[in-house]
């Protein structure tokens, strides 16, 4: 989707991973209408046709489980503006079972996507944030203020996700 981009130096710039559908395509657009250079980190492609921003958007396949994905992304911000103003750490996934049908498996593949995939974007783009206008934003879930039943997984990834975030605040 970037053999067409116009890159500029200086220009706005903001990671996000899984910005490809839901509610990270949403947020991808937010970012494009409002005139940055969006770099999508998914498993898959956008899901929708953005032609009007083909020159401000790149899709680079990864897997937020892996370290070196996200300092790819961060890099390659760096390389295409020279910036880095805001990483979005959106990825994730649940998936409802009752704790007797955990297998570890299971909840290596969750904690592995939602919380060590939120730990991972937060440590490569805390090398390369712009200034102090510059932001890391964790998106997490109501199901991390509180629990839900058959949802134990997913609820312990978020209210990681809620304590890692309040912890890199300070």
């Amino acid at each position: 989707m970037h053999d067409n981009l116009i890159f500029m130096k200086n220009k706005k710039t903001v990671v996000i991973t899984g910005g490809n559908r839901g509610i990270g395509l949403g947020i991808t657009k937010v970012f494009l209408e409002n005139n940055y250079l969006v770099i999508v980190g998914s498993r898959g492609p956008i899901e929708e046709d953005l032609y009007n921003h083909k020159n401000f958007i790149i899709q680079v396949k990864i897997d937020v489980k892996k370290e070196k994905d996200h300092i790819k992304l961060t890099k390659l911000a760096i390389e295409k503006t020279g910036r880095l103003d805001c990483y979005i750490n959106n990825a994730g996934f649940s998936k409802w079972s009752p704790i007797g049908k955990i297998d570890n498996g299971f909840l290596s593949e969750i904690i592995e996507t939602n919380l060590k995939g939120v730990f991972w974007g937060c440590k490569a783009a805390s090398l390369y944030l712009n200034s102090e206008n510059s932001s890391i934003i964790n998106i997490s879930s109501i199901a991390g203020k509180r629990g839900s039943s058959n949802n134990s997984a997913y609820v312990a990834t978020k209210f990681g996700v809620n304590g890692l975030t309040q912890s890199l605040s300070k």
